[in-house]
């Protein structure tokens, strides 16, 4: 029977990343909400269940929905630009010409995916109803570069003009660059040099194409009981299901504690498995709403222990939040949520990527062999990672029923990027610095048991800048980086009720 059950959940798994192969970067890597009719309310639902996608928002909330099914699909649109500026890495002649880094501009070039959410509800009784949502996340799904066209990698672009050689080297006739650097200032032998340079230039891994993609889907069976008739409470498991694969990033297998787990490894997934509760309660023209999901305890990123911290264990943050539903009338809802998403507590996202010296001393000890040079190497505990914090996001959503054919909603979702401008340089791979999203939407009543829905979001344009400056030993040396990105997604669905 167990191995029936784990056969279906990794089949419906694999069908819905298989259908998206998911760029979600909204809230951090967490969509905004969960389907159409919610997010026409830019995700404001904690306390406003209004179809089979309620169980997964608030669990308790579900036991006011009735018996209803719900499917959608959503096509989503992200546009997003990095920068990796080198140029302020510059090596005087060696003995074989001065070399210097490169600014390097690339274009993500995924930039459309189609993803498909279910839900559906059924009352047991009076008092006990049970659901089922199935939704997607992701947020680190980035291509740089097209191994087709040549178009480059832009960390390679950026940095490999500066390494150089050393005086024996074959690669660029040196002393040159980096490498010159540290043999006739440095005194680093060029025996000791080469062998580590000529791994770097021959590196199959640093293919044209540079890129990740982390998708996620979240089962959440859901049980609710009414204790009276106008408060509920709700809980259930969390299932979670998550794929990953990374790319191009062959630059960077000396900086990591296992240098064949970084990069171009293929699809690794992973299982696991985490908690949720609710409540709501009614108070008139009043509703409230509270919840909370544990962090969903994963299975490790076998074949990425070398990228990710703590040998590639890569959880789901827990998030808990409260909302309000105000009820005017019959025809008007105004649903507002605030929530927090507790990225702090996922070391692979949340610990800091290198700062300049650091970033340099990584260059330092992987063309001198020295892992004492890579202060945090990649793949350990406390290996460097992304830098994101916890988020606060806020929601505020209208639901007008203009006719008893035609509803209409708006809504306003705000969070803040959940990285400091000092983690640019890694987050070229994950761009997550939307803060501003607007929707507007309906739902066409086709029958008393029929409904179509669908809504239109778009998440403003925002970027992230800065500048890393050398200090000390690599005083005079500099490098920037640059993450922008824009969305656009439409999202239809439809809902039966039985």
């Amino acid at each position: 029977m167990k191995s029936i059950l784990k056969r279906t959940l990794t089949s419906a798994a694999v069908a819905a990343l298989l259908a998206s192969p998911l760029a979600q970067a909204t809230n951090g890597y967490f969509k905004i909400g969960a389907g159409a009719k919610n997010r026409g309310l830019a995700g404001a639902g904690i306390a406003y269940g209004q179809d089979g996608m309620a169980a997964a928002i608030n669990p308790a909330s579900i036991s006011d929905v009735g018996d209803n099914v719900t499917a959608g699909l959503e096509i989503f649109k992200p546009k997003r630009k990095a920068q990796v500026d080198a140029t302020g890495m510059f090596v005087p002649d060696m003995g074989a010409g001065s070399r210097q880094g490169v600014d390097s501009r690339e274009n993500s070039r995924s930039n459309s995916f189609l993803i498909p959410s279910f839900g559906i509800t059924k009352a047991w009784s009076n008092t006990v109803t049970l659901g089922l949502a199935v939704t997607a996340n992701g947020g680190m799904n980035t291509r740089y570069g097209d191994a087709n066209t040549g178009n480059g990698n832009i960390y390679v672009d950026a940095f490999a003009p500066v390494i150089g050689d050393s005086s024996t080297g074959a690669f660029q006739p040196g002393p040159s660059g980096f490498a010159g650097f540290l043999e006739n200032v440095a005194g680093v032998p060029a025996a000791v040099l080469d062998p580590n340079l000529a791994t770097l230039y021959t590196n199959p891994n640093n293919t044209p194409a540079l890129g990740v993609n982390l998708a996620q889907v979240l089962i959440s069976p859901t049980l609710s009981y009414k204790i009276t008739p106008n408060h509920s409470v709700g809980f259930g498991p969390v299932i979670g299901y998550q794929t990953f694969r990374a790319y191009g990033l062959g630059l960077f297998q000396g900086f990591s504690s296992d240098a064949g787990k970084v990069t171009n490894n293929g699809n690794d997934s992973a299982w696991g498995m985490g908690a949720q509760i609710g409540y709501q309660g009614n108070f008139g023209m009043l509703s409230v709403g509270l919840m909370g999901r544990s962090k969903i305890y994963m299975d490790e990123f076998d074949d990425y222990a070398g990228l990710f911290a703590e040998q590639g264990d890569f959880d789901i943050p827990a998030m808990f939040g409260g909302g309000i539903a105000v009820h005017f009338s019959p025809r008007l809802t105004v649903a507002a949520d605030i929530s927090r998403i507790m990225y702090s507590d996922v070391n692979a996202i949340a610990n800091k990527g290198p700062t300049a010296n650091e970033f340099f001393g990584a260059f330092v000890g992987s063309l001198t062999g020295d892992p004492t040079q890579i202060s945090n190497a990649l793949g350990t505990n406390d290996g460097w990672g992304f830098g994101w914090d916890d988020v606060w996001v806020y929601k505020i959503g209208v639901d007008f029923a203009y006719s008893p054919t035609w509803t209409f909603r708006a809504g306003f979702n705000y969070a803040e990027v959940p990285f400091d401008d000092g983690e640019a340089l890694f987050n070229v791979l994950a761009p997550a610095v939307v803060e501003k999203h607007a929707t507007v939407g309906f739902t066409y009543t086709v029958n008393q048991d029929t409904d179509f829905s669908m809504t239109y979001m778009h998440a403003f344009r925002n970027d992230v800048d800065t500048t890393y400056t050398g200090t000390g030993a690599f005083t005079g040396f500099s490098y920037g980086a640059k993450n922008e990105m824009y969305q656009n997604a439409i999202e239809a669905a439809a809902s039966w009720r039985f």
